[in-house]
């Protein structure tokens, strides 16, 4: 008999067991996929986008992604705008939020790339996929290297062996091939450096060769995400000398002086507002003798809309887009987005920060 089991989100996520306190029958959360199909002894194998969704997702959020309230309540995926850019969901599946688990450590990049792609194509979306390898790559924590100690350098030199061969043997192998002069010893290195420019060579730097990489005369280094149009930088380089100027943040503009003091129509939806907002963050930058390409790190806060699951994240794209990135303005900075529970006005949805470096 082949086996079946629970989703592993509802599993993990919630110890209580939300899946079973939503309501329906209990049959609907059980996953439809064999074990075969999806799990071995050394983990999840599978890289079909669908299944590591019935697998994983369908058991909160519902086989066709309408999502449930029961014991907790699970968004729905279907229709979800939130889902356009692969950033959002991408980052939710590695990390978790809120009452989702993260996920991360039980899926490769390649799976949680499958799944992403799935849930931006499929339940109703008709998104483009635009999620790369690197992008989730990047949506992991970062790890500490191990640092060792030299003595523990020492203790792991000694297990492996000692690497430099007998000097009696090599004294006795030079014996033929003595340096009968500086001059020859300064031949014979020029020698050794050429060969290495030589196998280097300009076409092994993958970053020029790929076009992710740019520079400015002030050195300012800014690198794209390989392989993704994804309209934010992978990192920026900061020379040494270079002067940072720190914007405090930055809130919405009214836009419509005839709103009720403390309405949502005083500012404007979420895009509305993230216009407003970029537009006096460049008021700010100019009178500074700056611009917005000189910005090289962006933070926002999102608040959700009343009545929303959720931070309007296409709201703020559709904004964000019209300042970076365009045809006047190409430049992109690096950036975080967090959603908040609140802002200082309570009818503030937007607040952003940013870092410019003046040329």
């Amino acid at each position: 008999m082949t086996a079946r089991f629970l989703s592993v989100l509802a599993l993990t996520g919630l110890a209580a067991g939300p899946a079973f306190a939503q309501e329906g029958d209990p049959a609907q959360f059980i996953s439809t996929v064999p074990d075969a199909q999806a799990f071995d002894g050394d983990g999840y194998t599978s890289t079909d986008g669908e299944v590591l969704y019935d697998t994983f997702c369908a058991g909160c959020h519902m086989p066709d992604g309408e999502g449930a309230v029961g014991a907790g309540a699970y968004p729905a995926l279907a229709n979800n705008p939130n889902l356009e850019f692969a950033a959002y969901p991408i980052t939710l599946i590695v990390n978790g939020q809120g009452g989702m688990p993260a996920l991360g450590h039980l899926l490769s990049d390649e799976q949680v790339l499958a799944i992403t792609d799935f849930i931006q194509q499929g339940l109703g979306n008709g998104y483009e996929p635009d999620g790369t390898l690197q992008l989730v790559a990047d949506s992991r924590p970062y790890e500490e290297p191990e640092v060792l100690a030299e003595h523990e350098i020492a203790e792991e030199d000694d297990e492996e062996g000692d690497p430099e061969p007998d000097r009696e043997e090599a004294a006795e192998g030079n014996a033929g091939n003595e340096v009968d002069s500086p001059n020859e010893m300064d031949a014979t290195a020029d020698d050794g450096e050429a060969d290495m420019d030589d196998a280097s060579g300009d076409g092994m730097d993958g970053d020029d060769a790929s076009g992710t990489e740019t520079e400015d005369e002030a050195g300012l280094i800014r690198h794209r995400t390989p392989g993704s149009d994804f309209p934010i930088l992978m990192a920026a380089e900061i020379p040494a000398d270079a002067t940072l100027v720190y914007l405090s943040g930055t809130v919405p503009q009214v836009v419509d002086e005839a709103a009720e003091q403390g309405s949502p129509e005083r500012f404007g939806d979420t895009r509305a507002q993230t216009e407003t907002t970029l537009a006096a963050i460049e008021q700010k930058l100019g009178a500074l003798g700056l611009d917005m390409g000189d910005v090289v790190k962006m933070q926002v806060y999102l608040v959700a809309p009343e009545g929303a699951d959720g931070m309007d994240f296409r709201g703020f794209m559709e904004g964000y887009v019209q300042h970076f990135g365009t045809d006047a303005q190409p430049e992109l900075p690096t950036r975080s987005v967090f959603e908040v529970a609140g802002l200082a006005n309570p009818s503030w949805l937007v607040e952003i920060e940013v870092v410019a470096v003046r040329p």
